[in-house]
């Protein structure tokens, strides 16, 4: 088996990072085992991003939703609360992968989220013999490919990352950069103004930056006239929905629908 074949194994998110490949996925907020099994099993995403800094996730839930999805093929990205050691082991205990880092404003922090994924010598990840992600010690080689399979994907969301972008995506071990564009227009003083031109025009700067540089980059797309445009700007990985809108509409055209009765 090839290097590449290897990866595709044991992380395809991560082997797809590494190609011209426009991946398209979804964000799951609310802690739903069979809302992910139903996102999932369609098969019309290539990941499904898995939040806890702003949805009411845990380990615990986040358990259940990998189960729900674990024969599906899709690839399962997490967002921690923080990029914290702790929370990142225990994240990758439970199966995962591929994480989705909030707020790296430095190359420093991007290092200390990549070492967190790796086991000693390259960092310092808490050795476990015994947990799902290595089968619960069923899979004996996992130490020796574990390291090189995870993901790191830092999230570019004030202006201090963006001053800082070429370096953070330089770090070893970080497979792209993610956009949040809430948070970055909050950052440049456009609080909940994410279309405003000044906030999109940094946006689109970021994207001719990586770019140049050769950086896989994504973010957060509210539609597909958004996916088209970013995707022009030089992004390829893309949210372009989430369980949270998709509900809430669906039950505000309920409500129109029934107004009618009334």
């Amino acid at each position: 088996m090839s290097q590449t074949e290897m990866l595709e194994a044991e992380n395809a998110f991560k082997a797809t990072l590494g190609s011209d490949e426009i991946l398209l996925g979804f964000w799951s907020s609310l802690a739903s085992p069979l809302l992910a099994e139903i996102v999932a099993e369609n098969k019309s995403f290539q990941w499904i991003l898995f939040d806890t800094e702003h949805a009411p996730n845990d380990v615990q839930t986040l358990l259940g939703q990998l189960q729900a999805i674990r024969f599906s093929g899709v690839p399962a990205v997490v967002r921690p609360v923080q990029n914290h050691p702790v929370e990142i082991k225990r994240l990758l205990d439970i199966g995962f992968r591929s994480l989705l880092i909030p707020s790296v404003d430095s190359a420093q922090q991007a290092k200390d989220a990549v070492r967190a994924t790796r086991y000693p010598p390259y960092g310092i990840r808490g050795a476990s013999a015994y947990h799902r992600n290595n089968g619960y010690g069923r899979i004996e080689n996992y130490f020796e490919f574990i390291n090189d399979a995870i993901a790191v994907i830092a999230q570019i969301e004030t202006i201090e990352a963006v001053a800082h972008l070429e370096e953070i995506g330089s770090v070893e071990g970080v497979n792209a950069l993610f956009v949040g564009p809430g948070d970055l227009a909050a950052s440049l003083g456009y609080l909940g103004q994410v279309r405003a031109p000044a906030v999109q025009d940094i946006i689109k700067k970021i994207g001719e930056r990586a770019r140049k540089c050769g950086f896989k980059l994504g973010i957060a797309a509210g539609t597909m006239d958004d996916v088209a445009r970013y995707r022009e700007w030089g992004y390829s990985v893309f949210a372009v929905s989430s369980d949270v809108l998709l509900f809430r509409r669906a039950v505000e055209g309920l409500a129109e629908s029934f107004a009618r009765f009334k």
